[in-house]
């Protein structure tokens, strides 16, 4: 096991605010008495603080104003931090409740392992004066933890004080005392806490899935990925995972672990749940965004699935009637759901699942079509979308389809938008005609 251990100060002036920043900085501390203090500090003063990310209410219920004369409030389900009697400031503090607190569409703040250590999200503390927009993507981040502790920050392992410059959707920190696993390919901290088939499981299989699709996708360039898998043995029956920019986390907040893990399925559940995520590493580009809109987002979430299926066959072959299954299930789903709305409005319609296994569908169906026709399969032809999207000021859809349409026909690539942007009377039937050459 390969540990660096280093303190890592990144000196960023504030009169060297990029474009995009977003004027405020963000100051973690964490005390031996694991007390955490969140600071803000701002550019020029502001009347309020406004939060990019606010799927609830919970700020309110959950950080306490240090600084006297504070609060936060809600208005028009927006979160916003000011001072009691109006007047501005440029800064404030605040003490975080460092606990598991299940978001709906998004990650939780915390996420602790049974022991020495947990998880917090900095996406949760992304805030700006006054108002968050979308040109606003960049903040400067700090952290302090007590000396007997280290922090996991961009694949480095780091003691004392550090910081960063953070952006887009954040990423997971780990903070505590449990020492990292490192692979070549993977930085880890599993929890000593879960039951050994998870551990077993997560020691063996993200090993072979990154060797898996490494050999069809690339290595991934740049920082070293990181696994995080935390657990708490309480009441409750929540769990939550994905994926940010070289992580992979899980987090089981359950009471019955123990019990779940005697039943294949949730094995084959959860292996097929790494699969998807560790896909997601290597869809990547270096390109910002190759993925288009979210109404695209069959693209990049179905693609995932479909990877998962083929490495859960290529490595578990006792896994084929598992994987059978499911894909019937998400035919059944997919084709009930486009009874109601296409694919393309399935998120205005608040049924971003209909993206994974649709998705999945339209991806096996290119896939089977690929070998039928050429030589190549959906990890070349994901390859060529990369790189065509890269060297394009286009995105999305209309590049992979593109991609699609030079190694099939026209006609093919026509039943697949017609899955996307129809409302469909017979969805089973469209469904069953795509793989039909």
């Amino acid at each position: 096991m390969k540990i660096i251990w280093i303190t890592l100060l990144i000196g960023l002036s504030a009169s060297s605010w990029a474009e995009n920043a977003s004027m405020v900085d963000v100051s973690i501390v964490k005390s031996k008495e694991d007390k955490w203090t969140l600071t803000y500090q701002t550019a020029k003063p502001t009347a309020r603080l406004g939060f990019i990310r606010n799927p609830d209410s919970s700020r309110i219920e959950r950080w306490q104003p240090k600084t006297p004369g504070f609060e936060l409030v809600s208005i028009d389900e927006q979160e916003y931090l000011i001072k009691t009697d109006g007047t501005n400031f440029t800064e404030v503090s605040l003490q975080l409740t460092p606990t598991y607190k299940h978001l709906s569409k998004d990650y939780a703040p915390f996420s602790p392992y049974s022991e020495a250590g947990l998880l917090i999200y900095t996406g949760r503390l992304f805030a700006c004066i006054d108002t968050c927009n979308d040109d606003v993507n960049q903040w400067r981040f700090s952290m302090q933890v007590p000396e007997d502790e280290h922090m996991i920050v961009n694949g480095k392992v780091l003691t004392g004080t550090t910081s960063w410059l953070d952006s887009n959707n954040g990423m997971n920190v780990y903070v505590g005392s449990q020492r990292p696993i490192e692979t070549d390919n993977v930085i880890a901290v599993i929890d000593q806490g879960l039951p050994e088939k998870i551990k077993l499981s997560l020691d063996s299989d993200i090993p072979k899935l990154m060797d898996f699709f490494e050999q069809r996708l690339g290595q991934i360039e740049g920082i070293k990925p990181a696994l995080f898998a935390s657990y708490a043995n309480i009441e409750g029956h929540s769990s939550q995972g994905g994926t940010l920019p070289n992580q992979v986390f899980m987090h089981w907040n359950v009471n019955n672990l123990a019990q779940k893990v005697k039943d294949n399925k949730f094995l084959n559940d959860t292996i097929w749940f790494f699969a998807h995520e560790v896909a997601h590493l290597y869809q990547t580009s270096s390109h910002e965004d190759i993925y288009g809109d979210s109404h695209e987002s069959w693209l990049h979430e179905g693609h995932a699935d479909w990877l998962a299926a083929l490495a859960l066959l290529a490595l578990y072959p006792d896994t084929k009637e598992y994987v059978d299954d499911k894909i019937e299930r998400f035919r059944a789903h997919c084709a009930k759901g486009l009874t109601d709305f296409p694919l393309t409005e399935a998120a205005d319609q608040g049924r971003f699942d209909l993206y994974y296994t649709c998705g999945l569908l339209i991806h096996q169906a290119i896939d089977l079509t690929l070998h039928k026709r050429t030589n190549t399969d959906t990890f070349s032809l994901w390859k060529a979308f990369r790189q065509q999207a890269d060297n394009s000021d286009k995105k999305g859809m209309e590049v992979f389809l593109a991609e699609v349409e030079k190694s099939t026909s026209i006609a093919f690539v026509n039943k697949i938008k017609k899955v996307i942007e129809r409302q469909l009377e017979q969805p089973r039937d469209t469904l069953d005609k795509l793989i039909i050459d």
